[in-house]
This record gives C-alpha cells, sequence and structure tokens, in this order.
C-alpha cells in the first residue's frame, strides 16, 4: 500500500502536467509563425540573456522577421523589420495592451492612454494629444521653458569648475519641470548645486526599478507570482510606489479642483477637468469616476514616460560626443556659424543647422532607448504576411533591429551622424527605419515635444561647452544595462567652457 500510494500521486501529477501542455502548448495551427523551443512555465525568457533585443535580432537569421516565442506562458510573435512593423501597427487590429494584472496595475486598472485599448484610449489620446498640442509642442512659451531648463543645467556645468562629474539622472529634473508645467501650470526651481535632487524624481526613480525589478523577476509576465511571493517577485515594492505615485497625482488633481476657473483653463488637468464636467453620458471614459481614474492614470503616464526617455537620449548624447571629438568640433563650428555666441538657440534655427539634426538621429538610433519597443495585443485573428496572428497574441516590435540591421544602415555599429546627411552636407537625409518613437496608430505621442528639447539641449550646451572623458576613465563603456529601457552604464565627463 505504501508503494502504491507514491504511484498514485506521481500519475496525478503527471495528469497535470499533461493537461497544462495541453492548455498551453496546444497544438498550433500551422499558419502560425515558426520559432525556437521553449521550457513549460518560463517559455523562452531563460534564453534572453541580458540584452533580450539582440537575442531576438540574432533569432531572425534562423527563423525570419517574423518568429514566435512564448513569452513566460504568454504566446508572442516578434517582429523585427521596420516597414512590417509599421504596415502591422498602423492596423486597428494590432493596437491592444496586454491586459494581465501587472500591467493593470501600474494603471489602476483599464485606465489612461499607456495600458488601455479600444474605445477609451481612443478617447483619451485624442484628447490629451490635441490639449498637449495646444499647451505645448506649438507655444513659443514652451521653447523659453525648456529653454530656461537648459540654463539651469549650465550653470550647474559651470559650477564643476572642469571636475569630472557623475551624468547619472542629470537631466531628469530638467526635463520633468517642462512635462510638468504642460500637465499642471507648476514648476520646482532645480537645485544648481545638484540638479539630481528632487522629491518628484525620487518617486520616479523607485517606480523605474520596481518596474525593471518585476520584468527580470518574471512577474509582468507570470502575475500568480505576487501570490506565491509578493516580496521576492516584486509585488510589494510595485504597489508601494505605485501608491505614491498615485497620491502624487492625486494631489495635483485636487489642487486643480480647489481653484478651477472653467472660463481660463491653464494647463491639461485644468482642461480635463471641464470636459469631465460637461460629459453627461454615462458611457464616455470621461464620465465620473471613469473620468477620474483616467486622469490620475494620465498624469501618471505622462510624467514618467515623457521624463525617462527623454532625459536619458541626453545621457546617451553626452557619452557619445564626449568620446567622439571630431564629431562634437563639427556640432560646435556649426551652431556657433549659425546661432553665435550670444543669443540663445531657437526652433527656428533648427533648418539651418543639419549636422546637429544628424547628430540627434544618430544618437537615436544608436541609444535605441526603448529596444524592444512597448508591446501590443492582436484584438482579431489577422493574417500578416502569410502568417496568422490570432486574438490576444502579443506583437513584440524588436526596435532594435530596425535602428541596427546591416541589411539598413550598412555600419550599424559606427556612431557615424553623416549616415543621415546629403554628400556635401547641407540637407537632412531621412531614413523611414528611424522609428525610436515606434511607429502606427499608437506612435508616442510626446515625439514632438522630445525632439524639441533634445534639440534645445543639444544646441544650449554646445554653444557654451565641450565635453572630455572622465581621465580616470577614459575607455567609453557604449554596453547598455539590461531593461526595458536600454540606460547608460553610470559615467562621468568633464565639461569646460570652450574658447571658440
Amino acid at each position: 500500500m505504501a508503494f502504491i500510494l507514491p504511484v498514485f500521486e506521481v500519475l496525478v501529477a503527471a495528469t497535470i502536467l499533461l493537461l497544462y501542455f495541453a492548455l498551453v502548448y496546444k497544438r498550433k495551427d500551422p499558419r502560425y509563425p515558426p520559432g525556437p523551443p521553449g521550457l513549460p512555465i518560463i517559455g523562452n525568457i531563460h534564453q534572453f540573456g541580458k540584452l533580450p533585443a539582440l537575442t531576438l535580432m540574432n533569432w531572425m537569421k534562423e527563423y525570419g522577421k517574423i518568429y514566435s516565442i512564448k513569452f513566460g506562458i504568454d504566446d508572442a510573435v516578434v517582429i523585427n523589420d521596420p516597414k512590417l512593423i509599421k504596415e502591422l501597427f498602423s492596423s486597428a487590429a494590432a493596437s491592444g495592451r496586454i491586459q494581465n494584472d501587472f500591467f493593470l496595475a501600474i494603471s489602476n486598472g483599464p485606465h489612461g492612454i499607456i495600458n488601455t485599448e479600444g474605445n477609451c484610449w481612443e478617447e483619451q489620446r485624442r484628447f490629451v494629444l490635441r490639449r498637449l498640442r495646444d499647451f505645448g509642442f506649438a507655444k513659443s512659451s514652451m521653447e523659453g521653458l525648456i529653454l530656461d531648463e537648459a540654463s539651469a543645467i549650465l550653470n550647474w556645468f559651470d559650477n564643476t569648475k572642469g571636475n569630472p562629474v557623475s551624468c547619472n539622472r542629470l537631466f531628469n529634473g530638467a526635463v520633468v519641470n517642462a512635462l510638468w508645467y504642460i500637465i499642471s501650470g507648476e514648476r520646482n526651481k532645480l537645485n544648481e548645486n545638484n540638479p539630481q535632487e528632487s522629491e518628484m524624481l525620487k518617486i520616479s526613480d523607485r517606480f523605474i526599478k520596481a518596474v525593471e525589478y518585476a520584468c527580470t523577476s518574471g512577474l509582468a509576465f507570470a502575475p500568480f507570482l505576487r501570490h506565491i511571493a509578493p516580496d521576492l517577485s516584486g509585488w510589494t515594492s510595485l504597489i508601494e510606489t505605485i501608491s505614491d505615485l498615485n497620491q502624487f497625482s492625486e494631489k495635483a488633481i485636487r489642487d486643480h479642483l480647489n481653484k478651477l476657473d472653467p472660463n481660463s483653463p491653464q494647463d491639461l488637468i485644468d482642461h480635463y477637468l471641464i470636459e469631465m464636467e460637461k460629459t453627461k453620458d454615462p458611457k464616455s471614459s470621461f464620465y465620473g469616476s471613469i473620468g477620474e481614474n483616467n486622469l490620475k492614470a494620465i498624469v501618471v503616464d505622462l510624467f514618467e514616460a515623457g521624463n525617462e526617455t527623454t532625459s536619458n537620449t541626453l545621457l546617451w548624447l553626452m557619452l557619445y560626443l564626449s568620446h567622439h571629438p571630431g564629431v562634437q568640433q563639427k556640432l560646435i563650428e556649426e551652431i556657433l556659424s549659425v546661432v553665435g555666441k550670444e543669443r540663445q538657440p531657437s526652433l527656428s534655427d533648427r533648418a539651418s543647422l543639419p549636422y546637429t539634426e544628424a547628430v540627434l538621429m544618430e544618437v537615436l538610433r544608436k541609444s535605441a532607448l526603448v529596444p524592444m519597443g512597448v508591446f501590443h495585443r492582436m484584438l482579431q485573428d489577422t493574417m500578416f504576411h502569410g502568417y496568422l496572428l490570432p486574438k490576444h497574441t502579443i506583437i513584440i516590435p524588436n526596435l532594435h533591429a530596425s535602428l541596427n540591421d546591416p541589411e539598413i544602415w550598412e555600419d550599424p555599429e559606427h556612431f557615424r551622424p553623416e549616415r543621415f546627411l546629403s554628400e556635401d552636407g547641407k540637407k537632412v537625409i531621412r531614413n523611414d527605419a528611424l522609428i525610436p518613437f515606434s511607429v502606427g496608430k499608437r506612435v508616442c505621442l510626446g515625439e514632438t515635444l522630445a525632439k524639441d528639447t533634445l534639440f534645445l539641449f543639444i544646441t544650449s550646451i554646445f554653444q557654451k561647452f565641450e565635453l572630455y572623458p572622465d581621465p580616470e576613465n577614459p575607455k567609453p563603456n557604449f554596453d547598455p544595462t539590461p531593461g526595458i529601457i536600454s540606460l547608460p552604464n553610470p559615467f562621468k565627463v568633464v565639461v569646460k567652457r570652450h574658447m571658440y
């Protein structure tokens, strides 16, 4: 009897496993894209290595530009070609978002813009994009604000007195101020002795670290881990940081409610509150508590997405230019020849600064800041280039492949701004494969503001300063840190006023 019992338990366990495999690894439609074999529960995640986007690009050689993987227990299809990404993401069928408990926890349910889909996403995105254009992108006051933030950084550079300085989170405070002004109409004065210090930045930093850890632990694609190991999986830390962000958002909204003048809206929150007040349709995503939840999520969406991408692109800019003195000198000479030494740069100078534009484009290409893009989800069964993409399948746009494919870029490993210039160097040549902000219906709605901010910062910095590598660590490390956002490893630079 003692022998029979263990055998029975083994049979039960085996039966459960077989049922599991039958459900999760059911026979695929022959039209489904092929891909590398994976393991139960974790799928192919164990094969990704430190830089998953690079692994996905390498698999392209064996399985083609469209292939499938298992992201944990979820089916996923990887697209490694910019034209294919653009084609698929221009379709409403591919405009969904992952709806598991991890992603929905970040936005307290299907709220806001980043984690919503369907009618709610369309309404919220349309409204926010219109208001961002009205309040930020097209106004000279926004340009002046960005230049003021750049000036604060320049003053801090002067205070470094030629000593090596850490660039870690150097630009986050300035970028956050510009974003926060659009959202709330408020600014925080930067600490010119340490622009990296700010309560807003501390909350943001904790949130990014919590999300990165949750992705590493597997929580993002196996949310059931929160029940088994809430601390070890990162769930506890994630919920705590989300709570801090929500309190931050809620306070800003309460302050606006207390002083709201419906006849004179000052910022995005004001406009949203007025829209909520006007909305009488219970089905609208602006109505009542649904509208409140969407507004809270949008404040966090804009704050986090805009902050991390723009500020970290500026870090890559500092790293690349400090180790490419020839590029830096050409950049300085062009800026001084057009802008001069005295007046501030302006967005109106952009057409006259083709080399500056080319440098920015090459930094965006090389940094590949969000290497695997933001994942989409199929909303219906779709045939795409001979393959079946079933409903609910995750779509991974491998932006790293788009920005580093040697068939497109010839010598992608080199930092070479000239690839974006005509032979005489007077005209910018754009490449459709340069899609750092993604593409299609869910292209980043902050792309214009990000590009304007980058342009004004680079021209302001190199109008007055030049960069040198840290003499104690002269050998550059251009490898990104592992994560969903491609960050440079910690580095220092020497910043000095140039003698031009």
